[in-house]
């Protein structure tokens, strides 16, 4: 404790983090209780639960969480612990199940977490009241985000439902399908991970496929020096959001910015894609033929939403794009990547899965060789917190800001 309150008072707003924030297993675990088992954690969508019996586990830290779909459709999640002698119930990442059944000694549960059947345990036994310990879950729009402190406060919860889910709602997470997953370990840290997602000063050099639709200047980076060149491009991109929130509005799209405060760890901001492109794909067509619930033809607009310690989305058209960030250890990070598409279209009939997916499987492969050798390079004896800049890291900045508030509520 006393070193973790030492490097929070050496750390200077406005630069990076002291190295060990990165390296130091001591501050990972902190990291662990203070961050990851305190604050609402994004883990999935509801289209991973389309029927009765549908389940995912999810590792945070040392915790295997199941979420399922009960019998009457409500999503829940348990610690994955059974309440005989504690091994884990379900041991693969996902499936279906008519209940939970310990495979060890075949104590099994209900949809809802009640202790079901556990035999030979003499009559003075009552499975009445031995349920899986439960954690808590919240849906946003049909985003998922569980939270596991045992007293979790609904207050902030309940603030970023009722601030986001105009937004997400309008696409209709319910009625798509997630066709694909991929799960990449990273060699770094997990903030590392994040501060990377939070600029684009990088993107001109590293983000080829991503800049075929990637708006760059709202994206804080490429703006002309010339003030002259600078206010034409500015009014360029005025005179194209004036046009499209009419339109927006029509559909019913909620479309105002919604940006960071003191209380708000969350972003939406609705962009409008580049180059014609009305998808995040390289030649900026649709990726799928079958555009989303809500959406009658194609439309070139990218609701950019992330939350600030572990996810990031992008919901278009013709698709929904998710990110989540897991911790694994002081120097590796699980960084999950969903597509979802609406869940009446085929592969090979309304889209081809390498389309569908080359922009993002490039970026990420980008985005981790990025994060690797920045915690490469944290690990030397050379290396010192630099300066961030407020052009294009302002995002970091409030990352980390953020973060070391959370650290501060567990000294």
């Amino acid at each position: 404790m006393q070193k973790i309150a030492e490097l929070v008072r050496q750390y200077r707003q406005g630069y990076g983090l002291p190295a060990e924030f990165y390296t130091s297993k001591e501050v990972f675990e902190f990291d662990m209780e203070h961050v990851f088992k305190k604050t609402w954690i994004y883990v999935a969508t509801i289209a991973d639960f389309k029927k009765r019996g549908d389940y995912r586990v999810v590792q945070v830290d040392n915790n295997s969480i199941v979420i399922v779909r009960d019998d009457k459709g409500v999503i829940r999640a348990f610690h994955n612990t059974c309440r005989h002698r504690g091994a884990q119930i379900c041991v693969n990442e996902k499936g279906n199940v008519p209940k939970l059944v310990c495979s060890y000694h075949q104590w099994t549960y209900g949809l809802e977490g009640n202790l079901i059947y556990a035999g030979r345990m003499g009559e003075s036994f009552s499975c009445e009241g031995i349920g899986l310990k439960p954690v808590a879950i919240e849906s946003i729009g049909g985003l998922l985000f569980i939270n596991l402190a045992d007293d979790p406060s609904f207050t902030d919860i309940e603030k970023m439902k009722a601030d986001l889910e105009p937004y997400v709602s309008f696409y209709q997470l319910d009625k798509l399908k997630v066709v694909k997953q991929i799960d990449i370990v990273e060699k770094t840290n997990w903030k590392l991970a994040v501060e990377n997602n939070r600029e684009c000063y990088h993107c001109n050099a590293s983000h080829p496929e991503l800049l075929k639709s990637w708006p760059p200047f709202g994206a804080g980076f490429g703006w002309p020096d010339n003030p002259q060149e600078a206010a034409a491009v500015a009014k360029k991109i005025d005179d194209a959001y004036a046009v499209k929130r009419p339109e927006w509005d029509a559909m019913g799209i909620t479309h105002e910015p919604l940006d960071l405060t003191d209380d708000r760890w969350y972003r939406a901001m609705m962009m409008i894609l580049e180059h014609g492109a009305v998808s995040q794909t390289m030649d900026g067509r649709p990726a799928c033929g079958k555009p989303l619930p809500g959406f009658s033809k194609p439309d070139n607009s990218d609701l950019s939403m992330w939350t600030h310690f572990n996810s990031w989305h992008h919901f278009m058209s013709d698709h929904v794009v998710t990110f989540s960030v897991l911790p694994i250890s002081a120097d590796e990070t699980l960084v999950r990547t969903q597509w979802l598409v609406h869940e009446d279209a085929n592969e090979g009939v309304d889209f081809d899965m390498d389309n569908l997916t080359h922009v993002w499987v490039h970026t990420n492969d980008q985005d981790r060789r990025l994060a690797e050798i920045s915690h490469a390079g944290i690990r030397s004896d050379g290396y010192q917190p630099g300066q961030y800049s407020e052009e294009t890291e302002g995002l970091v900045m409030n990352f980390i800001d953020w973060y070391i508030k959370q650290l501060h509520s567990g000294l």
